[in-house]
């Protein structure tokens, strides 16, 4: 696990500055390419092979490599590479060697979480690589003339050439649905490199092509042929997200997931197991991961917090997101990944099972409604907020209505999300929630708050053959995680018919006690919001229902972003 990052032309103390603000995700050593077309850079986080002679960008051949991530069968790989020598028990120079032979092909054997830069010097040409599902970010800027790629947003700006203008559109997105999704950015001329993606730029133009999509037929089998072959699929994930030089841990929740991924792992080596609650019991739900990990006998860590350890961390979350971010479980998060990181290198996630086997019970209850509100749309002029956006009979924007936190017509101007084909309600909600709600809300989460505390966080449900395998199963096999909750029933019974957990920041409570007053005081100063958001109606709301929480919670965590990064 690493940070990457690089630019056209030749710029010693850009990449310098570039390297040190993305210092937290690699803090054990850096290094630099320069050529006169192009440089990189990288910082490391060192877990497999933790010597000097692994350190990157690494060059062999025309090519040269700065890569972020693990590809966890690259010993498995290394046997179909005879015909090359290695100096390093690196997962980095297996990969560099089997671009070096296969090309863009290469990538198809990778198995793991990754973000790739190529410089190829004979062609002088560069290609960027994104993992299947998107655990790794990558983001690039491109104005015509400067091209500029990094791990996060922080260190693009920073470039001299970069203009930081507001994307109107992925501001737009980011109110409706608390993140700024797809390949959108919060600045102009700023993009994600799509999940399953690679980018191709020759110095004049950028060219992105996707590599990987999920599967389009379903299986015929039956449901103890796909419980048995979950299993199988999960124990081969969870054994590659072992290999490491260091020691590894896991989050514990004391959910489903968690709770049968613990299960495994247990029976192949001892774990540390980490979990935080909150001292006020009526938000804690610690007390199941701490009685899960005494039956299986892991060395557990607990840490208690309250409110006020929560506020304090607002700022340092503006600045760790480098965009908008309104998920406010980022705080707890952010505590775990920092205890984890006080006894561990690398921590597993259960993150991925409730998109992959239908985990959001919100999903099934509105399922039931869309046909009462499909009856509903010829009212629509009549009806207000989220009704009127779910009287419709298309899926798609019944799903997206769902997620409004900020209505479309309470923004100055409209912008849409992008569509995702889909023929049935519930495949249009499991899409949504892989596609968007993983990749660039719940991942971005794990991924920048263990990163700000050098943590490296695998995610053993996303392996590309489990995903694959998910998306082919028959909808009704992929209700309320029945597969994996089976598979628990078998480990842990008690713990097998748990209802679904999140873990829950009290923002309503905060909004209308402590945070109230800062809050407001806030959002009344001048701000970009006003050209984007219908603000003061909602405000006004606010103040004489105490509802609307969730809209004024996604303006506060713009302001706090916009005073780090707009000033």
């Amino acid at each position: 696990m690493c940070r990457i990052f690089g630019f056209n032309g030749k710029n010693r103390e850009t990449l310098e500055r570039m390297s040190e603000v993305l210092a937290p995700g690699g803090p054990d050593d850096y290094g630099f390419f320069e050529s006169e077309a192009f440089s990189l850079g990288h910082r490391r986080l060192s877990i497999i092979d933790l010597s000097s002679h692994a350190k990157q960008p690494m060059k062999f051949d025309n090519l040269v490599i700065s890569y972020n991530g693990e590809v966890y069968n690259y010993n498995e790989i290394k046997n179909e590479l005879s015909e090359y020598s290695f100096s390093t028990t690196s997962d980095t120079e297996i990969i560099l060697k089997a671009l070096h032979k296969w090309g863009l092909e290469a990538v198809h054997k990778f198995h793991g979480m990754f973000a790739i830069a190529l410089w190829d010097k004979s062609t002088q040409k560069l290609t960027l690589i994104r993992d299947r599902a998107g655990v790794k970010p990558l983001y690039y800027y491109f104005d015509g003339k400067t091209f500029i790629f990094a791990s996060e947003l922080k260190a693009l700006i920073l470039h001299p050439k970069f203009n930081k203008n507001l994307d109107i559109r992925a501001s737009s997105l980011y109110f409706q649905l608390g993140f700024v999704p797809g390949k959108h950015a919060i600045f102009q001329n700023t993009f994600k490199l799509l999940p399953g993606h690679y980018l191709l730029f020759d110095g004049k133009s950028v060219v992105t092509k996707e590599y990987w999509k999920l599967p389009q037929k379903k299986l015929a089998i039956s449901y103890e042929e796909a419980k048995e072959q979950t299993r199988a699929l999960l124990q081969k994930s969870f054994a590659y997200r072992l290999v490491s030089d260091v020691e590894v841990g896991l989050f514990l929740s004391g959910g489903i997931d968690s709770s049968l991924l613990a299960s495994y792992l247990v029976k192949k080596r001892n774990i540390k197991t980490f979990t935080i609650g909150f001292k006020d019991e009526r938000f804690n739900e610690a007390k199941i991961a701490a009685q899960t990990a005494k039956i299986l006998g892991t060395k557990h860590y607990e840490l208690y917090f309250d409110v006020d350890d929560l506020l304090q961390l607002l700022p340092k979350i503006a600045e760790i997101f480098d965009e908008p971010f309104g998920d406010s479980s980022a705080l707890p998060t952010y505590l775990v990944a920092k205890l984890a990181r006080e006894h561990v290198k690398v921590a597993l996630s259960a993150d991925g099972a409730d998109e992959l086997f239908g985990g959001y019970p919100l999903n099934f209850k509105n399922q039931k409604r869309f046909f009462f509100y499909k009856m509903l749309r010829f009212l629509r002029p009549f009806l207000r907020k989220k009704r009127k956006y779910m009287a419709t009979k298309s899926f798609w924007e019944y799903k997206l209505a769902l997620r409004y936190r900020i209505y479309p017509d309470e923004l100055q101007e409209e912008f849409l999300l992008d569509v995702l084909e889909c023929d049935e309600l519930l495949e249009c909600m499991f899409l949504f929630d892989f596609h968007y709600f993983l990749a660039d809300d719940v991942l971005v989460k794990v991924d920048r708050t263990t990163m700000a505390n050098s943590l490296e966080a695998r995610e053993p449900y996303l392996d590309h053959d489990l995903i694959e395998f998910a998306f082919s199963l028959p909808l009704a096999y992929r209700h309320h995680k029945q597969i994996l909750r089976d598979l628990l029933y078998e480990e842990l019974p008690h713990l097998a018919k748990l209802p679904k957990q999140g873990f829950s920041v009290p923002i309503k409570y905060w909004l209308r006690n402590e945070l109230k007053e800062q809050v407001l005081d806030l959002l009344h100063t001048p701000s970009a919001i006003d050209s984007i958001v219908k603000k003061d109606t909602i405000i006004k709301e606010f103040l004489r229902s105490g509802k609307r929480t969730n809209a004024i919670w996604l303006m506060y965590m713009f302001r706090l972003w916009e005073e780090r990064y707009m000033q």
